[in-house]
């Protein structure tokens, strides 16, 4: 039997972006990692004690390469995990990856914004946008999309 390669050590993997890592693995590692993308994709999703720019990255390059084609491609194991890696920082260093729940929607006037302004991105996307975007962000943001001082403050 095959030694088990625990989860911290894929999620160090896809942080350093070690591509080869799928050529690497027995056929029952393989198994088991193919069983596990949906875990992987809501742990790389959220990186903590990090700037924002780095948290975007995550949240980004994973729904862009990695979510984007879900459906079509988990028949494709090798490639998800290509696509997986593909999220890795720049900086090869690895991160602390906290597992993103499913939260009760909060129905406050930031998550609202947000969806209206992004309303391509998924629920969860936009719960975590929100909980990192400051009052000052989505304000300037707002009036960056071209709202009246009067309708900021009427929002926020």
């Amino acid at each position: 039997m095959s030694e088990k390669i625990e989860l911290k050590e894929k999620l160090a993997a896809v942080d350093i972006g070690a591509k080869t890592l799928w050529d690497e693995m027995d056929a029952d590692q393989r198994k088991s990692l193919k069983q596990e993308f949906f875990i992987l994709n809501r742990y790389v999703s959220n990186v903590k004690g990090q700037n924002r720019e780095t948290q975007e990255h995550f949240i980004l390059t994973v729904n862009e390469f990695f979510n984007k084609y879900w459906n079509d491609l988990q028949k494709h194991p090798k490639l998800m995990w290509l696509l997986l890696a593909m999220c890795g920082h720049e900086s090869k260093k690895v991160f602390f990856h906290e597992w993103i729940g499913y939260k009760k929607k909060k129905d406050n006037k930031k998550t609202k914004f947000l969806s209206d302004v992004y309303p391509h991105l998924k629920d969860d996307e936009i719960a975590v946008l929100s909980e990192i975007t400051t009052a000052p962000e989505i304000k300037e943001l707002a009036d960056s999309l071209g709202y009246s001082k009067k309708e900021i403050a009427k929002m926020f």
